[in-house]
C-alpha cells in the first residue's frame, strides 16, 4: 500500500516569514482534500510535495523514496500561457511518443523510437478515451490556445492522468469548469484511486467535490490535521470541539473572576483584622510586647493567605489562557465597497457582438452570462472591455468606468508589493488610506509588502479586488470572471453579501448557481 509521509517538514517564504515548522503528514491510499482559509499555506504545501519547492528541514517521502516526478504529479492553480504552436498532443506529454508511433508504424522507426514508445503501443487509443470522457476535442493537433480556460484546465488534468504518477497533486481542478466538466473531473479523480493503491490529494472550495473525499486535511498555523471522512464530517468535528472551548472559555473565566474575588475579600478581612488589633493598640487594652507579637502572626498569616489567592488566581489565569487558545478567531474578510453614484437610467453598456447579439445594460443592472465550457463567455468579455483592469466611459462597449476581474489572475509585475499596487491605481491617495484599504482586505501590517508573486490564488483574488475596488473614478460597472476561484468558502460568502449590497452594475460569468442566487442576477444571457 503506498504511503506519502511529511516529517518534520519545515519552511519560510522568500522573505523569511516561516510558514511550516516541524510539519508532519501521512496519507494513505485514497481521494484526500485539503482545506484552510486563503494563505494558510495549501498551495505551498503541494509545491513542497511536488518538488517545487524545497523544505528548509525535515523530508517528503512516497513508499520511502524521495517524492518527485514522475512518482508525483501535479497540477497547478494557475496554468501558464501556451505558445502558440503548442497542441493538445503537447499538453497531454504524447507528442514524442505519438511521432515515434507514426515512424514506427510507416517503417522508419529507430531505436530511440522503440525506446521512448516501450510497452506504451495504444497510447493514441488511450490518450483519446480521456479526453473523450473528460468531454474534450480528441483533435491531437489542435492547438491549445483555442481551448477555451475551463478546456485547458481539463487538459492539463488529462495530462496528469495520462503520467500514471503514484500520487496525484491537484490545485482547484474545479475552477472554471461548468456542472458537466466538474461532474467528469469528480469521476476522474474517483477512478484515478479506485486501484487502491494510488493517492489524490486536492485543494477545492467546491462542496460537491469536498463531500466525495476519503479523508480532509486542514491546514491551519502551520499545522496540518487530518480528519476521516468529507468536509461535513470535518465541520461537525471541528463545531462540536468549538462548543466545548467556547464553554470551557466561559467556565475559565468565572473561575478566574471567583479567585480574584476571594483574594480582594481575603486582603479586605486582614486589613480589618490589622485595623483592629492597632484601635486596641492605641485604647492601652493590650501590653505592648502582646501587641505586636499578635501583629507580626497577623502580617504573616495574611501574607501566607495572600500568596494561596495569588497562587489560585494565577493557575485560574492560566486556565483561561489555555482554554482561551483553543477558541478560533479567523480574521473576517471586508470588501469595502465604494459608491459608484449611477443613475437609474444611465446606459451602461451598449453593444452588438457577433455572437452574443445585442448586450444592453441599463442603470444597476444585474446580467449573468451563462453557458458551458467553450461557449465563449470569457472571450466576449475580452471583445467587449480587453484585458482590463480598469477603463473608462470612451470605450466602444461601456459608457461609464468600469473594472474587470479576469478569470485568469497573472502577475505582470510579480516583484510589486500588494499597497504599491493598490497605491498605483490612486496616486494621489494618502499612505494611511492605502493601508487601511488594505488591510480591509486582509493585507495587514507585513502582509501589505508581501510581493504579488508570493501570493497564493486565494490572496491574489483578493488583492486584485482590491486594486480596483480603489481606482479613481469610482467604477460604475464591474465584469467579474468567475469571481469565486480560489476564494475560500467564508471569502464566497463575504463577497456574495457584498455584491448584494453593490449600487452599481455588475457582469457577472459563474457557473455557481448558488452563488448568482446570493448576488441577485436578474437577467441571464446564454450563450453556446
Amino acid at each position: 500500500m503506498s504511503c506519502l509521509v511529511l516529517s518534520d517538514v519545515a519552511y519560510a517564504f522568500p522573505d523569511g516569514t516561516p510558514l511550516f515548522s516541524g510539519l508532519d503528514l501521512a496519507l494513505r491510499p485514497g481521494l484526500t482534500a485539503v482545506v484552510g482559509r486563503n494563505g494558510a499555506g495549501k498551495s505551498t504545501l503541494l509545491r513542497l510535495i511536488a518538488d517545487e519547492l524545497s523544505p528548509s528541514a525535515g523530508s517528503i517521502s512516497v513508499d520511502g523514496e524521495a517524492a518527485r516526478p514522475p512518482t508525483v504529479a501535479y497540477l497547478p492553480q494557475l496554468l501558464v500561457d501556451a505558445p502558440s504552436r503548442r497542441t493538445l498532443a503537447d499538453e497531454l506529454g504524447v507528442a514524442a511518443r505519438l511521432a515515434a508511433l507514426a515512424r514506427i508504424e510507416a517503417g522508419e522507426g529507430s531505436d530511440d523510437d522503440f525506446a521512448r514508445v516501450g510497452e506504451d503501443w495504444s497510447v493514441a487509443e488511450r490518450t483519446r478515451a480521456l479526453l473523450d470522457d473528460l468531454g474534450l476535442p480528441t483533435d491531437l493537433g489542435r492547438p491549445v490556445v483555442e481551448l477555451s480556460g475551463g478546456e485547458r484546465a481539463l487538459a492539463a488534468l488529462a495530462g496528469r492522468l495520462l503520467a500514471q504518477p503514484t500520487v496525484l497533486l491537484v490545485d482547484e481542478p474545479t475552477n472554471n469548469l461548468d456542472h458537466r466538466a466538474r461532474a467528469r473531473v469528480f469521476t476522474a479523480l474517483e477512478r484515478f484511486v479506485s486501484t487502491g493503491r494510488r493517492i489524490a490529494v486536492v485543494v477545492s472550495h467546491d462542496l460537491e467535490l469536498l463531500e466525495r473525499v476519503d479523508a480532509t486535511v486542514e491546514v491551519r498555523s502551520g499545522r496540518c490535521r487530518v480528519f476521516g471522512g468529507p468536509y461535513s464530517l470535518y465541520r461537525e468535528v471541528i463545531e462540536a470541539e468549538q462548543s466545548a472551548a467556547a464553554q470551557a472559555l466561559s467556565g475559565a473565566r468565572n473561575e478566574w473572576r471567583t479567585e480574584k474575588r476571594d483574594r480582594i475579600e481575603g486582603m479586605e478581612k486582614a486589613s480589618r483584622r490589622l485595623a483592629q488589633g492597632r484601635r486596641v493598640q492605641a485604647a492601652g487594652g493590650m501590653p505592648k510586647i502582646l501587641m505586636n507579637a499578635r501583629r507580626s502572626s497577623a502580617q504573616e498569616s495574611a501574607g501566607r493567605r495572600r500568596a494561596v489567592h495569588d497562587h489560585g488566581v494565577e493557575q485560574a489565569r492560566e486556565r483561561m489562557l489555555a482554554a482561551d487558545a483553543a477558541v478560533r478567531r479567523e480574521d473576517l474578510l471586508r470588501i469595502p465597497m465604494p459608491d459608484p453614484a449611477l443613475p437609474t437610467g444611465r446606459i451602461v453598456v451598449d453593444a452588438v457582438d457577433p455572437v452574443a447579439g445585442r448586450i444592453h445594460l441599463v442603470g444597476p443592472a444585474r446580467v449573468r452570462l451563462a453557458g458551458p465550457n467553450g461557449s465563449g463567455k470569457t472571450t466576449l468579455l475580452r471583445r467587449l472591455f480587453g484585458t482590463g483592469p480598469t477603463g473608462g466611459d470612451d470605450d466602444d462597449a461601456a459608457h461609464v468606468p468600469w473594472a474587470l476581474l479576469p478569470q485568469d489572475l497573472h502577475i505582470e509585475n510579480p516583484g510589486t508589493r500588494v499597497v504599491d499596487a493598490i497605491h498605483a491605481v490612486r496616486p494621489d491617495a494618502e499612505a494611511e488610506q492605502v493601508h487601511a484599504h488594505a488591510a480591509r482586505m486582509l493585507f495587514t501590517g507585513d502582509a501589505g509588502f508581501r510581493r504579488l508573486g508570493e501570493l497564493s490564488g486565494g490572496e491574489r483574488l483578493r488583492a486584485a479586488l482590491a486594486v480596483r475596488l480603489f481606482a479613481r473614478p469610482v467604477p460604475q460597472l464591474l465584469v467579474l470572471d468567475e469571481p469565486t476561484n480560489n476564494l475560500d468558502l467564508p471569502g464566497v460568502e463575504v463577497l456574495a453579501d457584498a455584491l448584494q449590497q453593490w449600487r452599481g452594475a455588475l457582469l457577472l460569468v459563474s457557473h455557481d448557481d448558488g452563488f448568482c442566487d446570493r448576488v441577485g442576477v436578474d437577467e441571464v444571457i446564454r450563450l453556446g
